[in-house]
């Protein structure tokens, strides 16, 4: 047999074009576990389950020899869509699954998205999935409307991904774009106002009240914020801070914005009401942005009227996807690296559920396409490996099994090429 100089391989390895990484966390079970996928299946109905790949993979489904679709992406917001598109523009195959929980299924129409500005969110969704699929009939594909994804489990080379269904798919690669729901407080009316006249963004809906009436709900500080953030569209402004303010808030308030009671209530004339919201009342019949009014009901003063509510909101992940799988957090948001792969290598974490702190459209998107292209990147240097062995044989002869084993024991190091490729492209 003929066998290459160790050195001499490794060098010729080393020397790929491509030069990036997929680390696989755990280790295959030598043998099909009792239960297999209905253990499984049933151990996903549970919310906060944490699974082993160990405990329902055979050594046989550890690595298969091929895969369904090469990339997973679930959720179908702009970040899903884009990465669909996008991995669709080099010929990779994908499978989308949208489960229809939209953060801005709420609010009446998008703004400040160029060529978008005004339309009703479903629209939007409805013609990127029309032109995809004139466009890409052969490389996005999608599963049945409302399927879930309950389960995703990480393999050697890629991902088991399981629905609610009792489906299952292979993929090289997952994108996550599922997305985070905002908790509001418990008050009444304001699950009937949210997204209608209460917001929390500036950009998306407060040029809807311009020169109109709005009230500023939540913590000192924050809220003298979102009032300086309004001041160009709106003098016309009322703080609710949700109680007396206590020592405390008054100092991070100072601590943030020095002089703040000087400035917002002499320089500016805001008023700052120290009391709670108790509910709100919508007075106005038509359901326009152009009609909304309100009456905000406090603990102890008289009804504000508002054209415009804006409330400081928490957030949680949609998907429980990142506790199943156990993905480094950040706080609420999932921690992504600069190529948005999430601590599980192969599975990224797209738009408004990771760590990058923005959310809006523009960041889905974006940060789909850069998800997008280091998949693709990827799995081009994978794919290459994995045909070197048989290569090798063809060329020089040999045990195959001698150059896979010399494959798998490199340790490849993370080189540029992504990054360069991805400013090439624009990013």
């Amino acid at each position: 047999m003929v066998r290459l100089n160790p050195s001499f391989w490794r060098f010729c390895l080393l020397s790929l074009p491509l030069v990036s990484t997929l680390s696989v966390p755990q280790k295959p079970l030598v043998g099909e576990p009792e239960g297999g996928v209905t253990t499984l299946t049933s151990d996903l109905a549970f919310d906060d389950v944490e699974i082993n790949s160990t405990d329902y993979t055979s050594l046989d489904e550890w690595n298969p020899t091929t895969w369904d679709y090469d990339v997973v992406v679930v959720g179908g917001g702009p970040g899903g869509l884009a990465a669909s598109m996008s991995l669709a523009r080099v010929a990779r195959t994908s499978l989308l699954y949208d489960s229809q929980e939209y953060r801005n299924d709420k609010t009446r129409y998008m703004h400040d998205v160029l060529g978008q500005d005004g339309q009703v969110p479903l629209n939007f969704r409805s013609a990127v999935r029309r032109q995809i699929n004139e466009l890409y009939p052969d490389y996005s594909f999608w599963a049945p409307s409302k399927v879930k994804v309950i389960g995703v489990v990480p393999l050697e080379k890629g991902f088991r991904v399981y629905d609610d269904r009792g489906n299952k798919v292979t993929a090289k690669r997952v994108i996550m774009a599922t997305g985070i729901k905002d908790v509001l407080p418990d008050k009444a009316g304001f699950a009937e106002a949210f997204g209608k006249g209460m917001f929390w963004c500036p950009w998306c809906d407060g040029h809807d009240y311009k020169n109109r009436k709005v009230v500023v709900f939540g913590k000192l500080a924050s809220a003298i914020s979102s009032a300086l953030n309004l001041r160009k569209l709106t003098t016309d402004i009322n703080i609710v801070t949700g109680g007396v303010l206590t020592k405390e808030d008054k100092e991070a308030a100072e601590t943030r914005w020095p002089s703040w009671e000087t400035i917002i209530k002499d320089t500016y004339n805001i008023t700052i009401w120290e009391e709670d919201i108790t509910w709100v009342e919508r007075t106005a019949e038509g359901m326009e942005p152009r009609d909304d009014e309100f009456k905000v009901h406090l603990t102890s003063s008289y009804p504000l009227v508002a054209n415009g509510i804006i409330i400081q909101v928490s957030t949680v992940q949609t998907s429980r996807l990142h506790k199943q799988l156990r993905l480094e957090m950040d706080g609420n948001s999932v921690k992504v690296k600069e190529n948005m792969e999430s601590s599980v290598g192969g599975l990224y974490v797209v738009g408004d559920a990771n760590n990058d702190n923005s959310t809006n459209a523009y960041h889905a998107m974006w940060s789909a396409k850069r998800a997008a292209v280091n998949a693709h990147v990827s799995m081009s240097k994978q794919e290459y490996l994995d045909s070197v062995p048989s290569a090798m044989v063809a060329a020089t002869g040999g045990d195959e099994d001698f150059y896979r084993s010399q494959v798998e024991d490199l340790e490849f190091q993370i080189g540029d090429d992504v990054e360069q490729l991805y400013k090439v492209l624009g990013g």
